[in-house]
């Protein structure tokens, strides 16, 4: 019998939680879309707005950059916890193999949404800088060559050239935020842990572990690309985040 890699095991292990448990979690995951709800319905609102208007373009410009771009926002860090919440319904299964809905609104409690906010921005301030630095090649590829190289544009080369840089922008921040994959589900072990001693239990502990964490992600690489038709993503998804939560489990265990 041929031994199975470990990314194979933890998704295994992944399935059969799921097993009995896959319709709470489609649930939870289309609980966790209702931000995107709020954000589509805004939306149309606004632009049913600007269809009375005479002067639509500039109407809409005006409502893009003064109301709906920071209603989507506030919008989504009012929100975010509800990222943890799903985060912590899957890490819970994990251990117990069953799913609590109730999990889900976990941090929406008290003192527990406060910090919660507190902790999901001190991640976006710690990935901003590296996320732009890393698209910065892609942009400056477009300006050079849209602007002083024409001709060169409508090449192959050109495309090709500018699939690479993006798939390089977007994979660049993901290979950089693995030092930072366990800080939500140690937060689901210990929420009153301070935030800095999570963010550097999960460096220290990731620092021999980078690469069972990418074989693990980028494992789910043909599936992720099944969600470009929309409805397997009701699978992948719950798939994938239970896959992860088990996988952040083994190594947290291991780095203990």
């Amino acid at each position: 019998m041929i031994p199975l890699s470990p990314s194979a095991v933890v998704r295994s292990q992944a399935r059969q939680t799921l097993k009995g448990n896959y319709a709470a979690a489609v649930a939870a995951f289309a609980v966790l879309l209702l931000p995107v709800f709020i954000i589509t319905g805004l939306n149309y609102i606004t632009e049913t707005f600007v269809a009375m208007c005479s002067d639509r373009a500039i109407v809409q410009n005006v409502i893009q950059i003064t109301v709906f771009t920071p209603l989507t926002i506030i919008v989504c860090a009012l929100f975010s916890p509800l990222i943890n919440g799903y985060i912590r319904l899957f890490y819970q299964a994990s251990l117990t193999q069953k799913f609590r809905m109730s999990d889900l609104f976990y941090y929406f409690e008290n003192q527990r949404y406060a910090k919660t906010l507190q902790l999901d921005l001190s991640y976006f301030l710690r990935m901003l800088l590296p996320g732009v630095l890393c698209f910065v090649p892609l942009i400056a590829y477009y300006v050079i060559t849209l602007g002083f190289m024409g001709d060169f544009a409508g090449t192959v080369l050109y495309k090709d050239l500018a699939f690479l840089l993006t798939v390089a922008s977007v994979l660049l921040p993901v290979l950089y935020s693995l030092k930072y994959f366990l800080v939500f589900t140690m937060y689901t072990v210990d929420d009153q842990a301070e935030i800095g001693d999570l963010f550097r239990f999960s460096k220290s502990t990731m620092k021999e572990q980078k690469s069972a964490a990418s074989q693990l992600i980028f494992s789910f690489t043909p599936w992720l690309l099944l969600c470009l038709l929309v409805l397997p993503a009701l699978y992948v998804v719950p798939y994938m985040t239970q896959s992860l939560c088990i996988g952040a489990k083994w190594m947290s265990m291991k780095g203990k």
